[in-house]
């Protein structure tokens, strides 16, 4: 093994930094998956569809590029202002708002003007007679020389009356009140101050859309949702679902997804069993203890009756002067390909062979997530082939200090390859005898040496397993 990977194992050592780190990518990639399918970020797409449609920008474009000089409005008010400065209309509103056309009015409607123009017809009629008619005669000169006679008619025949008379019931003078009127209402005013309004859109509905965007789309949730969207950041976490995990959390072991003997020891005799080659028996349960969130397997020195299967003879009781622990999921767990990993620690690796392994039906395949040999160090592998002729591959792993407490000690297998992982660190890549056949998890220690003292333990936090996801 280089000294590189040594190195990078050195480091990864802080398995609660770890832990921390992946619990942290958890957590994240959780809020990733449910803000993706959440109704409030439907709303920003659909939201972000709107104001970046040609529609919209159409609509904007629309009304920041209107104009009140090139609006109907503002010929409306030219023509309105012409009039105004028009010589008729000035004189016709002059004429209209002064006393003269009062009094002229006035005296039209009086009873004066009425006899002035009676009397102005006898006297001019072609049978007035002076000498009989000298009454009307002298009371017609009389009104005739009155001043408010001659201003009467003075008013009447001037240029100014004549323009105010020529008005007064034109079209002209209908089309421009008409347009006085439109001009002074608050329609045409606030139409006007929209079209004088250089910020017109920052008035309008579709501004506040784009505000609201604008604000969305910069705001810590959204950059981060995007950024970790473009990074691809859980390409690895999103691949993977769980399958099986235990949290050892209940302060007992759960019968629903263990046994403490090996598989074929339960399936065919319902009491447990010693191999050949073990100098231990394993006690169902009595090598196991539990703290609020671990289990803990046992390996102790001291004498325990149980069963040995010798090839030769078959089962035969024995006095063993170890004893030990196992748990395996054979009964209730078998997955092919997938991730299987679980937080170990170990104490007093060069007593015991700690073992974290997986195995099918048969003896072969097997799989070392992790094994210590007789050194104390770890090791790892893959057994393939006939029970005569087995295969094997083996790998000692250095730079992990097991003293330092746990590790996740992890296995990525798939059609192709195996690859071991310590603290996350790829230990080991193997391509030759990859199992294909669903396997089963089992932690043990076995002893395989005499020795003078036994006090060893295989502490486990948790196990998860996960599969690719469909």
């Amino acid at each position: 093994m280089s000294f590189f990977l040594a190195y990078k194992l050195r480091r990864a050592s802080d398995t609660v930094g770890i832990e921390r780190k992946r619990d942290a990518l958890r957590k994240d990639f959780e809020e990733f998956e449910s803000f993706a399918i959440s109704d409030e970020l439907k709303d920003y797409y659909d939201l972000e569809a709107t104001v970046l449609s040609e529609k919209f920008k159409s609509n904007r474009k629309l009304i920041e590029s209107k104009s009140y000089k090139k609006s109907d409005l503002f010929k409306e008010e030219k023509n309105f202002k012409r009039f105004q400065k028009s010589t008729k209309f000035k004189t016709y509103f002059r004429v209209k708002d002064s006393n003269e056309l009062s009094t002229f009015e006035l005296t039209k409607a009086s009873e004066e003007i009425s006899r002035f123009k009676e009397l102005d017809k006898i006297v001019h009629s072609a049978s007035f007679n002076k000498k009989e008619q000298t009454d009307e005669l002298n009371e017609f000169k009389k009104l005739q020389n009155s001043q408010r006679i001659k201003d009467f008619f003075k008013f009447e025949k001037s240029k100014s009356y004549k323009i105010f008379s020529a008005l007064q019931a034109s079209k002209e003078l209908e089309d421009y009140l008409k347009l006085e009127e439109k001009i002074s209402s608050e329609e045409f005013r606030s139409e006007k101050a929209d079209l004088l309004d250089k910020k017109r859109f920052e008035k309008t509905d579709d501004y506040k859309k784009l505000q609201e965007y604008l604000k969305l789309k910069e705001s810590d949730k959204y950059k981060k949702y995007f950024a970790l969207k473009k990074k691809n950041s859980f390409a690895e976490v999103s691949k993977w679902e769980l399958s099986f995990t235990e949290e050892f959390d209940s302060k007992k072991l759960d019968s629903e997804k263990w046994i403490n003997k090996y598989f074929w020891a339960e399936e065919l005799l319902n009491k447990g069993y010693s191999l050949n080659s073990d100098l231990h028996t394993f006690t169902e349960g009595k090598n196991i203890d539990y703290s609020a969130s671990s289990i803990l397997l046992q390996a102790r020195k001291e004498k325990q009756e149980g069963l040995l299967w010798n090839p030769a003879i078959g089962f035969a009781p024995k006095e063993f002067d170890y004893t030990s622990a196992i748990i395996n999921t054979g009964k209730s767990f078998r997955q092919k390909y997938g991730r299987f990993e679980a937080k170990i620690k170990l104490t007093n690796p060069n007593q015991v062979t700690h073992s974290f392994w997986m195995v099918a039906d048969k003896n072969m395949p097997h799989i070392d997530v992790l094994k210590t040999s007789d050194d104390g160090k770890i090791k790892i592998g893959n057994y393939w082939g006939a029970e005569n002729q087995i295969n094997s591959k083996q790998f000692k792993i250095k730079g992990v200090d097991i003293s330092k407490g746990y590790f996740i000690y992890t296995l990525d297998w798939n059609k192709n390859e195996l690859v071991w992982k310590i603290n996350d660190v790829v230990v080991k890549t193997q391509t030759e005898g990859v199992p294909q056949d669903p396997m089963y998890l089992n932690f043990s220690m076995g002893i395989t040496k005499e020795q003078a003292n036994v006090n060893a333990s295989l502490e486990i936090d948790w196990v998860r397993c996960y599969k690719i996801k469909e």
